[in-house]
């Protein structure tokens, strides 16, 4: 050997020089051309794996086998056995079909540490190597510390048998600490009340939300779950309706008699909606397939309310005791006029809504390390600061005298206002958020 390396030292060459030339001879690299069990050494001018991490100094000097041509992730990678990383086809060179590159390439990567590091010091890495082929294949059990690296990878640091740090790594999937910002939208079917008496039917609504939310997730400690607690502020509207018809009667005193009342109507639709802002506080949990829930309180603050309230067919007897007379839905009886009858109003809005929600769902990660994710939620009211007093009185209220040829003053309340003991809410549907993560 140093025959040859004197001589081509002496013709002006060097053995990186040879390198480089036996590379170029080579046929450019296709991932045809190399295949699961093939030799394969590391070209001494690449420095970093497909994943971004930097790759170690000893792997330039040892040869390594193919465990895998091409992946979902790296269609165009090949994983190393032992390293459990993946190369492109152009960081490596192929022994088994090209061994004259190998050889130069190996040449040249050992003169170069010759060259930079003392004598004792390369006769130390010889004995080093001697030993790395039987510590590749136990380095998981003889593992005496565990380091994490932003790139999804982790790190086994083992002795050798000269006492020196031997590093083996293996992709492992989001085993780190994670801060994720995501954008949301979801909706679905919704209903503004929970308690209710003498309401008729409640129709469920529908609800629609914009979700900004922020949730930090610890390290997995090499559990398959993550856990996390996720906050943020959501905005968006809810609206539901009620349909009950009118059959009441009540009895007017008078200093010239009682007059019995009798009030009816088809139908009276209800519609209810409000703005409202919520505050989530969850816990998160994450699953390395991609599989996720979000549990926990929202406070919900509504910030703007109101109704909208039809009444059909409208009637109204009085019966006049003393004379024996009734009146069929005449004006001395009173009247509900148009704008009674088609009315929009403000109800007293809950000024606080605790709610329990729950989410589950399914994420897809992409290449950057943002995601997806799809699944569905679930609110419940479980606290109201709503507290309208029940009423037995009818929607529509006489609540003045007749008098000569004047009618009745006649006043419509709103089924919510006059009817509601409690106002909560609860929602279903579907989500989907785009998540921002920096994992650490």
């Amino acid at each position: 050997m140093k025959t040859i390396k004197a001589l081509l030292i002496a013709s002006g060459l060097t053995l990186a020089a040879v390198a480089v030339s036996a590379q170029e001879a080579a046929p450019a690299a296709q991932l045809s051309d190399f295949a699961v069990g093939d030799t394969i050494v590391i070209k001494k001018d690449h420095e970093r794996y497909l994943t971004g991490e930097k790759m170690s100094k000893w792997v330039y000097d040892v040869e390594h086998t193919i465990q895998q041509v091409s992946g979902k992730r790296w269609p165009n990678g090949i994983l190393i056995r032992g390293i459990y990383s993946w190369v492109g086809p152009d960081d490596i060179i192929n022994k088994t079909r090209h061994p004259a590159a190998a050889a130069a390439n190996q040449e040249a990567k050992q003169q170069a540490v010759q060259d930079s590091v003392p004598q004792e010091k390369v006769e130390k890495d010889t004995l080093l190597q001697a030993n790395r082929d039987t510590i590749e294949t136990s380095a998981r059990t003889d593992s005496v510390n565990i380091r994490t690296t932003p790139d999804t990878v982790q790190q086994w640091v083992v002795q050798d048998t000269v006492g020196e740090p031997f590093v083996v790594t293996e992709p492992l999937k989001e085993k780190f600490a994670c801060d994720r910002f995501t954008i949301g939208l979801r909706g679905g079917a919704a209903s503004l009340m929970q308690d209710a008496e003498k309401m008729g039917k409640w129709h469920v609504g529908w609800d629609a939300m914009l979700d900004l939310q922020y949730a930090h997730y610890w390290k997995k400690f090499g559990k398959k779950m993550q856990y996390g607690i996720l906050v943020g502020l959501s905005a968006g509207y809810a609206r539901s309706h009620l349909a009950a018809p009118v059959d009441d009667k009540f009895t007017e005193k008078t200093v010239s008699g009682d007059i019995n009342y009798t009030v009816q109507s088809e139908e009276v639709k209800e519609f209810d909606g409000q703005l409202q802002l919520e505050v989530p506080l969850m816990f998160s949990m994450i699953h390395e397939k991609g599989f996720f829930m979000n549990i926990g309180p929202r406070f919900a603050l509504p910030v703007w309310s109101q109704y909208n309230q039809t009444i059909s067919k409208p009637v109204i007897d009085a019966y006049f005791p003393v004379e024996g007379v009734t009146v069929h839905n005449a004006k001395i009886t009173g009247q509900v006029t148009d704008e009674q009858a088609d009315s929009n109003g403000k109800w007293k809005a809950s000024t606080l809504n605790i709610m329990l929600g729950a989410e589950l769902g399914y994420e897809f990660t992409f290449k950057n390390k943002n995601s997806f994710g799809i699944g569905v939620y679930a609110d419940y009211s479980l606290y109201s600061l709503y507290k309208n007093d029940p009423t037995q009185k009818s929607l529509v209220e006489i609540t003045e005298l007749p008098a000569t040829n004047k009618p009745a003053v006649v006043n419509v309340t709103s089924a919510t206002d006059s009817y509601a003991s409690g106002l909560g809410f609860f929602d279903v549907g579907l989500k989907l958020a785009y998540h921002f993560n920096w994992w650490k």
